[in-house]
């Protein structure tokens, strides 16, 4: 909760307290007491602004103003005539502790939560960009009778300069549900002017979840920005969650279809819906490459002679980093992808990707049930595709000398921000092991990843920042020379 909540949540309780004992008031006390109430819900309401989770607070504000001016208009009566206000009295006083107590309870459960501090040398500012590819169709088509708009943000090394936060979601970007979440401030200045005097920057493209939202790994956008990388991240339109366009409209990804669900489909029907749909995506990714690089060129722009274009690199979230790889082996300016516990497809999978190139996976949370001949059909499918999957993914890594690394507690959940939404591990998707943590062994390993690869660094950064980390694996790593490492199949 926010100091303004705690002190509303605190007047709460003691008038509650006070109504419950019956303790004596004076008109002055009682005066000052609705004057700090109003005074408070004003604060909150006018800088925090209000969320749902209060609302049973409000209800016990309401009802402690009420008793207040009750208590006000019986001042001088006859205690014998006020058997029954004093009984009300104490009535609202057990029902305003109530409320405050299912206050405190939802706030616990789905709290104002706090992002990880970026630790980089640089302050960290985002901008949100509408882009249009008019090759495309809405849906990432070819038919060239449309347009396809996508929304960016980009998080960058900023100017250090005081200024508003960005928030972590404009509110029509979220649901009645996680409307709190336009109310939480992160690290980043909101549209801060590009730190020039460092420039340029190396460039990432980050592509989230099916289903996800460019924001839903914001830990690690402000922690890459903060280390002086430009991280631009995309709202794949019709396949990402809510979007929302500077026009008003929203679209959201409710008719996407499930994809890795197997239970109306056949391996090899699964297998190629994803291909069909990854094209889309990496048409997206590419195609905000070249929105950057016009930007790059563009004296008015921003970002003039701000970005690396000689160091470019694509990172994603489950079918996101799929995305990734397979744009860089199709686009020649992606020099490295980060694939963040998500199967591979395409001719990724088919062919392998003989640029720089990590997975890492989330292990010991989902895992293959101990009878698969017992299960429904779609559930052998599904593990049948994670066993072939992982070992295919694994063997090119080992082919063309890439990272395969392991994070024990991790869920697939653990490589975005939602473990930090609740408490509640069957809320978020969340591991065993412990959010922050997890959010920094992620964010170490992919630091160290492009800075090897982008930066072109003597030794192996990645090796080096995970030998802190007992929870990690390294399955698969390159030698010194690059090439991949023969013999042990765990590496420390």
């Amino acid at each position: 909760m926010r100091p303004v909540e705690i002190l509303m949540t605190c007047l709460a309780l003691a008038g509650a307290i006070f109504l419950l004992m019956g303790y004596p008031a004076t008109q002055a006390a009682i005066l000052t007491f609705i004057q700090l109430i109003l005074l408070l819900l004003v604060i909150h309401i006018g800088v925090d602004g209000p969320r749902w989770q209060l609302t049973p607070l409000y209800v016990a504000a309401a009802a402690l103003l009420l008793c207040a001016l009750t208590l006000l208009a019986v001042m001088g009566v006859n205690a014998a005539d006020l058997h029954w206000t004093h009984l009300v009295l104490r009535s609202a006083g057990a029902l305003v502790l109530i409320l405050t107590g299912g206050t405190l309870a939802l706030c616990r459960l789905l709290p104002m939560f706090r992002l990880p501090t970026p630790t980089g040398p640089h302050a960290v500012g985002t901008r949100i960009l509408y882009t249009v590819d008019s090759m495309r169709d809405a849906e990432g088509g070819s038919r060239p009778d449309c347009h396809r708009e996508l929304m960016v943000q980009v998080w960058y090394p900023a100017q250090p300069k005081r200024g508003p936060r960005a928030v972590y979601r404009r509110r029509e970007e979220t649901t009645l549900k996680s409307s709190h979440h336009s109310l939480l401030r992160t690290h980043s200045l909101r549209d801060a002017p590009v730190l020039a005097t460092d420039a340029p920057y190396p460039l990432l493209i980050f592509s989230p979840a099916w289903t996800g939202q460019r924001t839903q790994s914001t830990f690690l956008m402000q922690e890459l920005a903060s280390h002086g990388f430009v991280v631009a991240s995309i709202d794949h339109t019709y396949y990402s969650g809510r979007v929302a366009f500077p026009d008003g409209r929203v679209l959201d990804g409710h008719m996407a279809p499930a994809l890795g669900d197997f239970t109306y489909l056949s391996i090899q029907e699964g297998l190629e819906l994803a291909d069909q749909f990854l094209h889309i995506l990496t048409d997206d990714v590419i195609f905000v490459v070249d929105a950057m690089t016009e930007l790059n060129g563009t004296p008015d722009s921003g970002w003039y002679h701000c970005l690396d274009l000689s160091s470019i690199g694509a990172l994603g979230h489950s079918i996101g980093g799929a995305a990734a790889a397979e744009a860089c082996r199709r686009d020649g300016r992606i020099l490295a992808a980060l694939n963040l516990d998500g199967w591979s497809f395409g001719d990724v999978l088919r062919h392998g990707l003989s640029k720089p190139w990590m997975v890492i996976y989330g292990k010991g949370v989902e895992v293959e049930p101990p009878n698969p001949a017992e299960q429904p059909e779609g559930v052998r499918r599904y593990w049948q595709v994670n066993r072939e999957n992982f070992a295919i993914v694994e063997e090119a890594l080992r082919r063309h000398g890439g990272y395969c690394m392991t994070i024990a507690g991790a869920s697939h959940w653990n490589f975005s921000d939602r473990p930090l939404y609740s408490p509640l591990r069957s809320h978020t998707g969340g591991g065993d092991i412990d959010a922050a943590r997890g959010h920094r062994i992620i964010a170490d390993a992919a630091l160290a990843f492009f800075t090897e690869s982008l930066h072109r660094r003597d030794g192996l950064l990645v090796a080096d920042a995970m030998r802190r980390y007992p929870e990690v694996a390294l399955l698969v790593q390159p030698d010194d020379s690059g090439k991949p490492v023969v013999g042990s199949r765990v590496v420390r």
